[in-house]
């Protein structure tokens, strides 16, 4: 008998031809979150089992491709060992208050001496024989399942109260790298966690505007990096860039276009920097509608700035919606913080909510600030945040 993890494929076992390389890449961010060999780990049958993997690598909670993972006892395959186990795990349930049990039975070697149905019958009236007096089966809502997983080689046992919900989605990197417009509110951390759960590695760019922003706000976008890396392979690269200049310049254009123009040339920056940089995408946190700003004119008027895709994960989301992700992934505390960002401290009061792409363009071109994008992009400052 040897305990081991047993990692739960959700998504990831249908995506058919090319399955394989979207396992394997989950392997990878695996080995590289809990430091484990190709020895350590076992692919099964909708199933990854991880062998040697101490208490202090156990977090496999931010790694996405994840169904689910439990702690499983792995025994040789028959039934003999089969009832051990299931007398060890029911004990336990037992001692801790449960009073009703279901065997569920997956027999994924057609091999094997017994039928799913069967084991869930010896196995069942075997839990029955020793704690007759204190468990009942409850086929449709017990306290505790146990569930026996007959693969080739070993068959797998586990209580359902142990087992972990796992953050689901697809393992980062399969579907390329994003550059995330950081601005340090709510929306955009969690827009870049959406990204990540797609299978996207990102990178961040942040805009400051000194001396109308200060350090406290930087710091607290480096905080919010850190929190997103966890989900990232342990590392993101954040872009520092002064705005400054643009800002100051823009205010030769009517106030109701401020907060467009400057999203256009934050675009602008942030597609120089991921095409020198090879991110295949920008990211950003607007959600149509939330705002006066994020009018679906305004939206299309950022978009024809550039010729590069942008993806808005929080597109159809309610602010309430986001608040929530937010709180589950531990950023919506340092989003909070009151340190204002460029977004923020020279923005319009009355922005114009269905902008003619015409008059944009136009006051772009008044302003001829080409030359300070470039000097933004040549100056900017890259943090890499652990």
């Amino acid at each position: 008998m040897e305990k081991v993890i047993l990692i739960k494929l959700g998504e990831i076992w249908l995506k058919g031809k090319n399955r394989d390389e979207f396992i394997g890449r989950l392997i990878k961010n695996i080995k590289a979150s809990t430091g484990l060999s190709n020895k350590d780990i076992i692919i099964g049958q909708g199933r990854i089992y991880l062998y040697n993997l101490k208490p202090s690598n156990y977090n496999l909670k931010p790694i996405f491709g994840i169904h689910s993972f439990v702690e499983a006892y792995e025994v040789e395959p028959n039934l003999k060992e089969a009832v051990k186990i299931t007398h060890e795990i029911a004990g336990k349930e037992v001692e801790n208050g449960a009073k009703t049990f279901k065997i569920e039975a997956r027999r994924a070697d057609k091999k094997f001496e017994k039928s799913s149905m069967e084991l869930n019958q010896e196995l069942g009236e075997a839990v029955l024989n020793k704690f007759g007096e204190m468990l009942t089966v409850d086929v449709k809502n017990p306290d505790f399942s146990i569930f026996v997983e007959v693969q080739k080689s070993s068959i797998y046992l586990y209580s359902s109260k142990d087992e972990v919900a796992g953050p689901k989605g697809l393992p980062v990197g399969i579907s390329g790298t994003g550059l995330l417009l950081l601005s340090g509110g709510i929306d955009s951390p969690v827009a870049g966690w959406m990204s990540q759960k797609r299978g996207m590695k990102i990178d961040a760019v942040h805009f400051y505007s000194p001396p109308y922003t200060g350090e406290k706000a930087k710091e607290k976008v480096v905080d919010l990096c850190r929190k997103l890396a966890v989900f990232n392979g342990g590392e993101i690269q954040l872009y520092l860039v002064n705005l400054a200049r643009i800002q100051v310049e823009s205010k030769k254009a009517p106030e109701r276009l401020w907060t467009l123009l400057h999203r256009r040339f934050m675009v602008q920056i942030a597609k120089e920097i991921a095409q020198k940089k090879n991110y295949k995408a920008l990211i950003n946190g607007e959600s149509l509608g939330q705002v006066a700003s994020q009018t679906i004119e305004n939206i299309a008027a950022v978009d024809y700035a550039i010729n590069f895709p942008i993806l808005r994960p929080l597109v159809g989301f309610d602010k309430l919606e986001t608040i929530e992700i937010a709180k589950r992934i531990d950023t919506y505390e340092i989003s909070i913080l009151p340190f204002e960002d460029c977004c923020t401290v020279l923005s319009s009061a009355n922005p114009k909510t269905k902008a003619k792409l015409q008059e944009i363009a136009q006051w772009e071109e008044k302003l001829k600030l080409q030359d300070a994008i470039q000097e933004a992009v040549n100056n900017l400052e890259i943090k890499k945040i652990s």
